[in-house]
């Protein structure tokens, strides 16, 4: 399952990457197409299916991603779909994020300081290990549900 969808434009994947790699160290689960995308692939279906499954949408808002087709649509799906949608800005200025995205709060690492997301990425994986202690919880009681209700047969 992705945890995180990361929305950009190819012209941003090195700094995009960055945030990946910052991702995987937290244990996060996600969606680079630069990098998850195998050879051989139906990519657009790809993009799909992981988008659907991503809690959240971190979206790498430049210049060029807001002119990208293929991001705007990401954008609208995640939109749609009511994922949290983090824009990250770094070329643009929050007034210069595309109309479903301008009410969030940006990240601003024009500066180059990609310390800011950190306690972005810290309330995510908290949030992905508390869902999952609560999933957890709630597979072993179906379990010992089973399990009692079979002993009682």
């Amino acid at each position: 399952m992705t945890d995180v969808f990361i929305s950009y434009s190819v012209s941003d994947e090195e700094q995009a990457k960055k945030v990946y790699s910052l991702l995987s160290e937290y244990g996060i689960k996600t969606f680079l197409a630069g990098i998850s995308l195998e050879p051989g692939c139906n990519w657009s279906e790809e993009i799909k299916e992981n988008l659907n499954k991503s809690q959240w949408v971190l979206f790498f808002a430049t210049e060029s991603a807001c002119k990208s087709q293929a991001v705007q649509q990401e954008l609208g799906g995640a939109w749609l779909s009511g994922k949290e949608i983090i824009p990250v800005i770094w070329d643009i200025q929050p007034s210069e994020l595309p109309a479903w995205v301008k009410e969030k709060q940006a990240i601003d690492i024009s500066k180059g300081n990609m310390e800011l997301l950190k306690p972005v990425v810290d309330k995510i994986a908290k949030k992905i290990k508390s869902d999952e202690f609560v999933g957890g919880l709630i597979l072993g009681a179906l379990v010992a549900s089973l399990i009692w209700a079979a002993s009682k047969k």
